[in-house]
Protein backbone atom coordinates (compact mmCIF):
# COMPACT_ATOMS: atom_id res chain seq x y z
CA UNK A 1 0.00 0.00 0.00
CA UNK A 2 1.21 3.48 -0.67
CA UNK A 3 0.72 6.89 0.84
CA UNK A 4 -2.73 6.29 2.22
CA UNK A 5 -2.22 3.88 5.06
CA UNK A 6 -5.58 3.55 6.76
CA UNK A 7 -5.37 3.14 10.50
CA UNK A 8 -7.23 0.40 12.32
CA UNK A 9 -8.73 2.95 14.63
CA UNK A 10 -12.26 4.26 14.89
CA UNK A 11 -13.67 0.78 14.46
CA UNK A 12 -15.41 0.76 17.78
CA UNK A 13 -13.31 -2.10 19.08
CA UNK A 14 -14.25 -2.20 22.70
CA UNK A 15 -15.64 -4.97 24.84
CA UNK A 16 -19.04 -4.33 26.27
CA UNK A 17 -19.82 -4.98 29.87
CA UNK A 18 -20.20 -8.71 30.48
CA UNK A 19 -23.43 -9.70 32.14
CA UNK A 20 -25.64 -12.75 32.60
CA UNK A 21 -28.83 -10.74 32.29
CA UNK A 22 -30.97 -11.94 29.39
CA UNK A 23 -34.01 -10.18 27.96
CA UNK A 24 -36.40 -12.65 26.39
CA UNK A 25 -38.80 -10.05 25.03
CA UNK A 26 -39.32 -10.45 21.30
CA UNK A 27 -39.10 -6.74 20.66
CA UNK A 28 -35.61 -6.74 22.18
CA UNK A 29 -34.38 -9.35 19.71
CA UNK A 30 -31.92 -7.62 17.33
CA UNK A 31 -31.69 -10.71 15.11
CA UNK A 32 -35.21 -11.64 14.04
CA UNK A 33 -33.89 -13.43 10.95
CA UNK A 34 -31.28 -15.53 12.74
CA UNK A 35 -30.73 -18.99 11.29
CA UNK A 36 -29.14 -20.28 14.48
CA UNK A 37 -31.55 -21.89 16.89
CA UNK A 38 -31.55 -20.35 20.36
CA UNK A 39 -29.92 -22.90 22.71
CA UNK A 40 -31.25 -23.76 26.12
CA UNK A 41 -28.94 -22.45 28.77
CA UNK A 42 -28.31 -24.24 32.05
CA UNK A 43 -26.08 -23.07 34.84
CA UNK A 44 -25.37 -24.54 38.25
CA UNK A 45 -25.28 -22.32 41.29
CA UNK A 46 -21.55 -22.81 41.92
CA UNK A 47 -20.66 -21.99 38.30
CA UNK A 48 -22.96 -18.96 38.37
CA UNK A 49 -21.30 -17.67 41.53
CA UNK A 50 -17.81 -18.12 40.07
CA UNK A 51 -18.65 -16.58 36.72
CA UNK A 52 -20.51 -13.65 38.22
CA UNK A 53 -17.49 -12.97 40.42
CA UNK A 54 -15.13 -13.23 37.43
CA UNK A 55 -17.33 -10.92 35.33
CA UNK A 56 -17.56 -8.33 38.13
CA UNK A 57 -13.80 -8.33 38.62
CA UNK A 58 -13.18 -8.09 34.90
CA UNK A 59 -15.60 -5.19 34.56
CA UNK A 60 -13.72 -3.47 37.39
CA UNK A 61 -10.41 -3.91 35.54
CA UNK A 62 -9.13 -6.57 37.94
CA UNK A 63 -8.26 -9.10 35.26
CA UNK A 64 -5.67 -11.02 37.28
CA UNK A 65 -8.19 -11.61 40.07
CA UNK A 66 -10.87 -12.64 37.59
CA UNK A 67 -8.82 -15.26 35.76
CA UNK A 68 -8.77 -17.97 38.51
CA UNK A 69 -12.59 -17.93 38.71
CA UNK A 70 -12.94 -18.49 34.95
CA UNK A 71 -10.31 -21.24 35.01
CA UNK A 72 -12.06 -22.90 37.95
CA UNK A 73 -15.24 -23.28 35.87
CA UNK A 74 -13.29 -24.64 32.91
CA UNK A 75 -11.58 -27.15 35.15
CA UNK A 76 -14.85 -28.39 36.59
CA UNK A 77 -16.09 -31.68 35.23
CA UNK A 78 -19.68 -30.76 36.10
CA UNK A 79 -19.80 -27.37 34.37
CA UNK A 80 -22.40 -27.07 31.60
CA UNK A 81 -21.47 -26.11 28.01
CA UNK A 82 -23.11 -22.73 28.67
CA UNK A 83 -20.89 -22.14 31.73
CA UNK A 84 -17.76 -23.23 29.87
CA UNK A 85 -18.58 -21.01 26.90
CA UNK A 86 -18.99 -18.01 29.16
CA UNK A 87 -15.77 -18.86 30.99
CA UNK A 88 -13.91 -19.11 27.68
CA UNK A 89 -15.29 -15.73 26.68
CA UNK A 90 -14.10 -14.19 29.93
CA UNK A 91 -10.69 -15.81 29.56
CA UNK A 92 -10.39 -14.61 25.97
CA UNK A 93 -11.11 -11.05 27.08
CA UNK A 94 -8.52 -11.31 29.86
CA UNK A 95 -5.90 -12.49 27.35
CA UNK A 96 -6.78 -9.71 24.94
CA UNK A 97 -6.41 -7.09 27.66
CA UNK A 98 -3.03 -8.65 28.50
CA UNK A 99 -1.87 -8.18 24.89
CA UNK A 100 -1.96 -11.91 24.13
CA UNK A 101 -3.99 -11.87 20.91
CA UNK A 102 -3.41 -15.48 19.85
CA UNK A 103 -4.60 -16.83 23.20
CA UNK A 104 -7.51 -14.38 23.20
CA UNK A 105 -8.61 -15.51 19.74
CA UNK A 106 -8.28 -19.13 20.77
CA UNK A 107 -10.45 -18.51 23.84
CA UNK A 108 -13.16 -16.83 21.79
CA UNK A 109 -13.11 -19.60 19.21
CA UNK A 110 -13.56 -22.24 21.91
CA UNK A 111 -16.46 -20.28 23.40
CA UNK A 112 -18.13 -20.00 19.98
CA UNK A 113 -17.63 -23.65 19.04
CA UNK A 114 -19.30 -24.80 22.24
CA UNK A 115 -22.43 -23.30 20.61
CA UNK A 116 -24.08 -22.84 23.99
CA UNK A 117 -24.44 -19.08 24.42
CA UNK A 118 -27.69 -17.20 23.73
CA UNK A 119 -27.90 -15.75 20.23
CA UNK A 120 -27.19 -12.17 21.32
CA UNK A 121 -24.07 -13.26 23.20
CA UNK A 122 -22.97 -15.69 20.49
CA UNK A 123 -23.31 -13.13 17.71
CA UNK A 124 -21.63 -10.42 19.74
CA UNK A 125 -18.75 -12.81 20.38
CA UNK A 126 -18.46 -13.66 16.69
CA UNK A 127 -18.27 -9.97 15.82
CA UNK A 128 -15.64 -9.26 18.46
CA UNK A 129 -13.64 -12.24 17.21
CA UNK A 130 -13.66 -10.74 13.71
CA UNK A 131 -12.41 -7.45 15.16
CA UNK A 132 -9.66 -9.28 17.04
CA UNK A 133 -8.61 -11.11 13.91
CA UNK A 134 -8.49 -7.89 11.91
CA UNK A 135 -6.40 -6.12 14.51
CA UNK A 136 -4.11 -9.16 14.67
CA UNK A 137 -3.68 -8.98 10.87
CA UNK A 138 -5.52 -12.26 10.33
CA UNK A 139 -7.56 -10.74 7.55
CA UNK A 140 -8.76 -13.91 5.82
CA UNK A 141 -9.87 -15.29 9.18
CA UNK A 142 -11.72 -12.06 9.92
CA UNK A 143 -13.60 -12.27 6.62
CA UNK A 144 -14.54 -15.89 7.29
CA UNK A 145 -15.83 -14.97 10.74
CA UNK A 146 -17.89 -12.12 9.33
CA UNK A 147 -19.36 -14.41 6.67
CA UNK A 148 -20.43 -16.75 9.45
CA UNK A 149 -21.87 -13.82 11.39
CA UNK A 150 -23.97 -12.79 8.40
CA UNK A 151 -25.15 -16.33 7.77
CA UNK A 152 -26.13 -17.05 11.36
CA UNK A 153 -27.70 -13.66 12.11
CA UNK A 154 -29.41 -13.47 8.73
CA UNK A 155 -28.50 -9.80 8.59
CA UNK A 156 -25.95 -7.15 7.72
CA UNK A 157 -25.31 -3.79 9.32
CA UNK A 158 -23.11 -0.83 8.54
CA UNK A 159 -20.45 -1.55 11.18
CA UNK A 160 -20.07 -5.15 10.10
CA UNK A 161 -19.85 -4.19 6.42
CA UNK A 162 -17.24 -1.53 7.20
CA UNK A 163 -15.20 -4.10 9.10
CA UNK A 164 -15.41 -6.45 6.13
CA UNK A 165 -14.36 -3.67 3.73
CA UNK A 166 -11.38 -2.94 5.94
CA UNK A 167 -10.31 -6.59 5.76
CA UNK A 168 -10.63 -6.57 1.97
CA UNK A 169 -8.49 -3.43 1.83
CA UNK A 170 -5.79 -5.06 3.96
CA UNK A 171 -5.73 -7.99 1.56
CA UNK A 172 -5.30 -5.65 -1.43
CA UNK A 173 -8.75 -6.65 -2.67
CA UNK A 174 -9.62 -3.09 -3.49
CA UNK A 175 -12.72 -3.52 -5.64
CA UNK A 176 -14.50 -5.68 -3.03
CA UNK A 177 -13.40 -3.11 -0.45
CA UNK A 178 -15.02 -0.35 -2.50
CA UNK A 179 -18.24 -2.26 -3.11
CA UNK A 180 -18.60 -3.29 0.52
CA UNK A 181 -17.72 0.10 1.98
CA UNK A 182 -20.25 1.83 -0.27
CA UNK A 183 -22.87 -0.53 1.18
CA UNK A 184 -21.75 0.29 4.71
CA UNK A 185 -21.91 4.04 4.13
CA UNK A 186 -25.34 3.74 2.50
CA UNK A 187 -26.70 1.82 5.51
CA UNK A 188 -25.28 4.12 8.19
CA UNK A 189 -27.12 7.10 9.62
CA UNK A 190 -23.76 8.75 10.37
CA UNK A 191 -20.83 6.97 8.65
CA UNK A 192 -17.50 7.00 10.42
CA UNK A 193 -14.92 9.23 8.74
CA UNK A 194 -12.46 6.31 8.66
CA UNK A 195 -14.82 4.49 6.30
CA UNK A 196 -14.49 7.21 3.70
CA UNK A 197 -10.72 7.04 4.15
CA UNK A 198 -10.76 3.34 3.28
CA UNK A 199 -13.03 3.99 0.31
CA UNK A 200 -10.80 6.78 -0.95
CA UNK A 201 -7.63 4.72 -0.44
CA UNK A 202 -9.13 1.77 -2.32
CA UNK A 203 -9.97 3.97 -5.31
CA UNK A 204 -6.45 5.38 -5.09
CA UNK A 205 -4.86 1.93 -5.18
CA UNK A 206 -6.84 1.11 -8.33
CA UNK A 207 -5.64 4.36 -9.95
CA UNK A 208 -9.22 5.61 -10.00
CA UNK A 209 -8.09 9.06 -9.00
CA UNK A 210 -11.23 10.91 -10.07
CA UNK A 211 -13.34 8.70 -7.81
CA UNK A 212 -10.85 9.07 -4.97
CA UNK A 213 -10.99 12.84 -5.40
CA UNK A 214 -14.79 12.81 -5.17
CA UNK A 215 -14.61 11.02 -1.83
CA UNK A 216 -12.13 13.51 -0.39
CA UNK A 217 -14.08 16.45 -1.79
CA UNK A 218 -17.21 15.20 -0.04
CA UNK A 219 -15.31 14.95 3.23
CA UNK A 220 -13.84 18.42 2.77
CA UNK A 221 -17.29 19.85 2.17
CA UNK A 222 -18.11 18.85 5.74
CA UNK A 223 -14.76 19.93 7.18
CA UNK A 224 -13.20 22.53 4.85
CA UNK A 225 -10.37 23.44 7.21
CA UNK A 226 -9.06 19.87 7.59
CA UNK A 227 -5.43 20.03 6.45
CA UNK A 228 -5.07 16.27 6.35
CA UNK A 229 -7.89 16.08 3.82
CA UNK A 230 -6.53 19.04 1.87
CA UNK A 231 -3.16 17.34 1.54
CA UNK A 232 -4.79 14.06 0.60
CA UNK A 233 -6.77 15.73 -2.17
CA UNK A 234 -3.60 17.38 -3.45
CA UNK A 235 -1.84 13.99 -3.45
CA UNK A 236 -4.71 12.40 -5.35
CA UNK A 237 -4.49 15.11 -8.00
CA UNK A 238 -0.72 14.73 -8.21
CA UNK A 239 -0.96 10.99 -8.70
CA UNK A 240 -3.70 11.57 -11.26
CA UNK A 241 -1.31 13.82 -13.21
CA UNK A 242 -3.33 16.93 -12.46
CA UNK A 243 -0.76 19.26 -10.88
CA UNK A 244 -2.81 22.37 -11.67
CA UNK A 245 -5.75 21.10 -9.60
CA UNK A 246 -3.40 20.12 -6.79
CA UNK A 247 -1.88 23.57 -6.95
CA UNK A 248 -5.29 25.20 -6.71
CA UNK A 249 -6.12 23.16 -3.61
CA UNK A 250 -2.93 24.09 -1.76
CA UNK A 251 -2.90 27.70 -2.96
CA UNK A 252 -6.41 28.13 -1.58
CA UNK A 253 -5.35 26.55 1.72
CA UNK A 254 -2.51 29.07 1.93
CA UNK A 255 -4.82 31.99 1.17
CA UNK A 256 -7.18 30.69 3.87
CA UNK A 257 -4.39 30.95 6.42
CA UNK A 258 -3.93 27.20 6.84
CA UNK A 259 -0.22 27.12 6.03
CA UNK A 260 1.98 26.88 9.12
CA UNK A 261 4.44 24.02 8.59
CA UNK A 262 7.56 23.43 6.53
CA UNK A 263 5.82 20.64 4.64
CA UNK A 264 3.05 23.04 3.62
CA UNK A 265 5.52 25.45 2.03
CA UNK A 266 7.81 22.90 0.40
CA UNK A 267 4.93 20.90 -1.07
CA UNK A 268 3.35 24.01 -2.59
CA UNK A 269 6.71 25.15 -3.98
CA UNK A 270 7.28 21.76 -5.61
CA UNK A 271 3.80 21.86 -7.10
CA UNK A 272 4.54 25.23 -8.69
CA UNK A 273 7.60 23.61 -10.23
CA UNK A 274 5.53 20.70 -11.55
CA UNK A 275 3.03 23.16 -12.99
CA UNK A 276 5.91 24.98 -14.72
CA UNK A 277 5.53 28.05 -12.52
CA UNK A 278 9.00 28.17 -10.91
CA UNK A 279 8.91 31.90 -10.20
CA UNK A 280 5.88 31.47 -7.95
CA UNK A 281 7.48 28.43 -6.34
CA UNK A 282 10.64 30.38 -5.56
CA UNK A 283 8.54 33.10 -3.96
CA UNK A 284 6.93 30.52 -1.68
CA UNK A 285 10.32 29.18 -0.54
CA UNK A 286 11.61 32.69 0.08
CA UNK A 287 8.52 33.49 2.14
CA UNK A 288 8.93 30.29 4.16
CA UNK A 289 12.58 31.08 4.85
CA UNK A 290 11.79 34.68 5.77
CA UNK A 291 9.14 33.52 8.25
CA UNK A 292 11.49 30.86 9.67
CA UNK A 293 8.89 28.24 8.82
CA UNK A 294 11.41 26.70 6.43
CA UNK A 295 14.85 26.06 7.88
CA UNK A 296 17.95 27.26 6.10
CA UNK A 297 19.13 23.74 5.28
CA UNK A 298 20.45 21.86 2.25
CA UNK A 299 17.06 20.71 0.98
CA UNK A 300 15.42 24.11 1.12
CA UNK A 301 18.35 26.05 -0.33
CA UNK A 302 18.67 23.51 -3.13
CA UNK A 303 14.94 23.66 -3.79
CA UNK A 304 15.17 27.43 -4.03
CA UNK A 305 18.18 27.16 -6.33
CA UNK A 306 16.41 24.70 -8.61
CA UNK A 307 13.32 26.90 -8.82
CA UNK A 308 15.31 30.05 -9.49
CA UNK A 309 17.32 28.26 -12.14
CA UNK A 310 14.12 27.11 -13.83
CA UNK A 311 12.85 30.67 -13.65
CA UNK A 312 16.14 31.88 -15.22
CA UNK A 313 16.82 34.03 -12.19
CA UNK A 314 20.56 33.40 -12.11
CA UNK A 315 21.32 35.77 -9.26
CA UNK A 316 18.83 34.00 -7.00
CA UNK A 317 20.04 30.56 -8.09
CA UNK A 318 23.70 31.49 -7.49
CA UNK A 319 22.89 32.73 -4.00
CA UNK A 320 20.80 29.66 -3.12
CA UNK A 321 23.27 27.12 -4.49
CA UNK A 322 26.08 29.01 -2.79
CA UNK A 323 24.34 28.45 0.55
CA UNK A 324 23.44 24.84 -0.21
CA UNK A 325 26.79 23.66 -1.58
CA UNK A 326 28.78 23.66 1.71
CA UNK A 327 26.01 21.64 3.35
CA UNK A 328 25.99 18.86 0.73
CA UNK A 329 27.82 15.58 1.25
CA UNK A 330 28.36 15.05 -2.49
CA UNK A 331 29.42 17.45 -5.21
CA UNK A 332 26.20 17.77 -7.21
CA UNK A 333 25.11 21.14 -5.82
CA UNK A 334 28.66 22.44 -6.16
CA UNK A 335 28.54 21.37 -9.82
CA UNK A 336 25.33 23.35 -10.33
CA UNK A 337 26.99 26.35 -8.71
CA UNK A 338 30.05 26.06 -10.94
CA UNK A 339 27.85 25.70 -13.99
CA UNK A 340 26.02 28.94 -13.20
CA UNK A 341 29.23 30.78 -12.32
CA UNK A 342 30.82 29.84 -15.61
CA UNK A 343 27.89 30.99 -17.71
CA UNK A 344 27.65 34.15 -15.63
CA UNK A 345 31.19 34.95 -16.84
CA UNK A 346 32.92 34.10 -13.58
CA UNK A 347 35.31 31.37 -14.75
CA UNK A 348 37.69 31.70 -11.80
CA UNK A 349 34.98 30.91 -9.23
CA UNK A 350 33.64 28.24 -11.58
CA UNK A 351 37.00 26.44 -11.53
CA UNK A 352 37.03 26.53 -7.71
CA UNK A 353 33.44 25.26 -7.43
CA UNK A 354 33.91 22.49 -10.00
CA UNK A 355 37.14 21.40 -8.32
CA UNK A 356 35.30 21.09 -5.03
CA UNK A 357 32.48 19.21 -6.76
CA UNK A 358 34.92 16.69 -8.24
CA UNK A 359 36.74 16.37 -4.94
CA UNK A 360 33.53 15.70 -3.00
CA UNK A 361 32.49 13.04 -5.52
CA UNK A 362 29.17 11.29 -5.98
CA UNK A 363 28.54 13.28 -9.15
CA UNK A 364 25.72 12.30 -11.45
CA UNK A 365 27.48 14.18 -14.29
CA UNK A 366 31.14 13.62 -13.55
CA UNK A 367 32.21 13.73 -17.18
CA UNK A 368 30.38 17.01 -17.67
CA UNK A 369 32.09 18.44 -14.57
CA UNK A 370 35.53 17.80 -16.08
CA UNK A 371 34.35 19.15 -19.44
CA UNK A 372 33.00 22.33 -17.85
CA UNK A 373 36.09 22.86 -15.70
CA UNK A 374 38.16 22.51 -18.86
CA UNK A 375 36.02 25.17 -20.49
CA UNK A 376 36.57 27.46 -17.49
CA UNK A 377 40.36 26.90 -17.61
CA UNK A 378 40.29 27.59 -21.31
CA UNK A 379 38.36 30.82 -20.72
CA UNK A 380 41.10 31.86 -18.28
CA UNK A 381 43.79 31.09 -20.88
CA UNK A 382 45.00 27.98 -19.02
CA UNK A 383 45.22 25.67 -22.02
CA UNK A 384 47.33 22.95 -20.36
CA UNK A 385 44.82 22.56 -17.49
CA UNK A 386 41.96 22.73 -19.97
CA UNK A 387 43.46 19.94 -22.08
CA UNK A 388 43.97 17.73 -19.02
CA UNK A 389 40.32 18.17 -17.99
CA UNK A 390 39.04 17.47 -21.49
CA UNK A 391 41.15 14.32 -21.72
CA UNK A 392 39.59 13.15 -18.45
CA UNK A 393 36.11 14.10 -19.71
CA UNK A 394 36.69 12.02 -22.85
CA UNK A 395 36.76 8.87 -20.66
CA UNK A 396 33.08 9.35 -19.85
CA UNK A 397 30.58 8.26 -22.54
CA UNK A 398 28.25 11.21 -21.87
CA UNK A 399 31.01 13.79 -22.40
CA UNK A 400 33.28 11.91 -24.82
CA UNK A 401 32.14 13.51 -28.10
CA UNK A 402 32.28 17.12 -26.89
CA UNK A 403 35.61 16.57 -25.13
CA UNK A 404 37.22 15.10 -28.24
CA UNK A 405 36.01 18.04 -30.33
CA UNK A 406 37.68 20.45 -27.92
CA UNK A 407 40.89 18.44 -27.84
CA UNK A 408 41.09 18.42 -31.64
CA UNK A 409 40.52 22.16 -31.76
CA UNK A 410 43.16 22.69 -29.07
CA UNK A 411 45.67 20.59 -31.02
CA UNK A 412 45.06 22.66 -34.16
CA UNK A 413 45.35 25.90 -32.24
CA UNK A 414 41.81 26.89 -33.15
CA UNK A 415 39.74 29.16 -30.97
CA UNK A 416 37.43 27.22 -28.67
CA UNK A 417 34.05 28.67 -27.80
CA UNK A 418 32.22 27.32 -24.79
CA UNK A 419 28.95 25.57 -25.40
CA UNK A 420 25.83 27.52 -24.74
CA UNK A 421 24.05 27.39 -21.40
CA UNK A 422 21.48 24.61 -21.26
Amino acid sequence: MNVFLVALCALGFAFSTISFARDTKKEDNPYPHATRKEPKASLGSSEQTALNKAADLLNDGKDADAQPYAEKVLGSGKASPYAKAFAQELLGTIYWNADKPDQAIDGYKKAIELDALPNKSQFSLLYRLAQMQLQSEKYEDSLATLERWEKETGSQNSDELALKANAYYRLDKFQPAIDTMKQAIAKAEKPNDSWSQILMASYFELNQYDEAAKVVQAMLAKDPGNKKLINQLAQVYIQGDKPDQALQVLAKAKSDGLFNTADDYSQLAKLYSMAEKPKEGAAIVKEGLAKNVLQGNLDNYKLLGDLCMQAEDDACALDAYGKAAPLAKDGNVQYQLGYLQFYAGNSKDAVDSLSQAISKGGLRQEGEAYLLRGDAHNDLGQSTAAGADWQKAATFPSAKSMAEQRLQALKKGAKINASKKK
